[in-house]
């Protein structure tokens, strides 16, 4: 394969890396430009969060964290990894793709664990609407979003301690099995756990959305129901996208976390794998951080209003609409 960052490939005392490593013009290029669109969209969504005071509320403070480390992604993960599969032939850089491993598996766990936040935020909206304001606090979310990059950090630095620089797999039995344990249990606690709950949230909120505009549709008088409609047919856009997001996500990582554990079993089923599908799956893995602000954030019709806003020929258009609609109601 040939993403250092994912699993990179084997070799032995006899196997010679070119000069130029796995540098491939025609794909880190492509690379390149994706980390250029995902600094540039990530920007725009902490600078809208900044300067537009109406987006500065408790769900989108999660969004924003989120932005963040997809930020990581475009300024840290794609050149770290552009650099290592370009220099991972020089001693001198030896321990380049370690650093570039950690920080990707730093912004993975982060880009999990913000999206288990945000599918639990909606949870509670959905499921305890009338308690959300009491559950759901500033003071709550905060604390939550710094636990989620502790957390990322310790997984992504723990395994430096016993990690060689020169070698992605250790030949001490006692180091590679450290790092065998230290991805089985990457796994289940970043991957298969944070799964299973979301999993869990989307079913519950989709049962009762279905629940609640069946009650809806029995109701006589069509007028005064028809607000409470729109707002759960909105309801279930918004968790059709989040799940849209969560399936996207397990797919590119998912693949990531088996080629890391079967590098440690010296097992070939990945390797059995067309390495054209192994690229895509690296590239898609590097584009959610592209894809998360697009469905998660401008998705969201207030940051769409507010990005509006900001555009001067769309500010005339909506400062019209909101003028019309005082006028109506006066």
């Amino acid at each position: 394969m040939k993403s250092n960052n994912s699993t990179p490939e084997k070799t032995n005392s006899n196997d010679v890396i070119p000069p130029n490593g796995y540098f491939d013009a025609s794909y880190d290029s492509c690379l390149i430009s994706l980390g250029v669109l995902i600094i540039a969209i990530n920007l725009l969504v902490l600078v809208l969060f900044v300067k537009r005071r109406p987006l500065r509320t408790k769900t989108n403070l999660l969004l924003v964290s989120l932005s963040v480390s997809d930020l990581m992604m475009g300024l840290l993960g794609i050149p770290m990894n552009t650099a290592c599969n370009a220099l991972v032939g020089y001693k001198t850089f030896s321990g380049l793709c370690i650093t570039s491993a950690a920080v990707y598996r730093f912004i993975a766990v982060s880009t999990i664990f913000h999206i288990l936040i945000i599918t639990g935020e909606r949870y509670v909206s959905v499921i305890y609407p009338l308690r959300y304001m009491s559950i759901v606090t500033k003071r709550r979310t905060v604390t939550l979003i710094s636990s989620v990059w502790f957390f990322s950090l310790f997984m992504a630095l723990i395994q430096l301690s016993w990690q060689e620089f020169d070698h992605f797999t250790s030949r001490n039995p006692t180091k590679l099995r450290w790092g065998l344990i230290y991805n089985i249990v990457g796994i289940v606690v970043c991957l298969l756990v944070p799964l299973a709950l979301m999993l869990y949230f989307y079913t519950r909120m989709f049962k009762v959305i279905h629940h609640q505009a069946k009650q809806i549709r029995k109701l006589n008088n069509i007028q005064e129901s028809r607000g409470s409609g729109k707002h759960l047919v909105a309801e279930k856009r918004a968790i059709t996208i989040f799940a849209l997001m969560l399936g996207i996500f397990t797919c590119c990582w998912s693949t990531w976390y088996i080629g890391l554990l079967q590098d440690y079993l010296s097992r070939d089923v990945f390797y059995a794998i067309p390495s054209v599908w192994l690229l895509v799956f690296d590239f898609l893995r590097f584009s959610t951080s592209l894809i998360n602000p697009m469905l998660y954030t401008f998705l969201k019709q207030d940051f769409r209003h507010e990005l509006y806003l900001m555009i001067p020929c769309f500010k005339k258009k909506y400062e019209r609409a909101d003028q019309f609609t005082m006028e109506s109601m006066a």
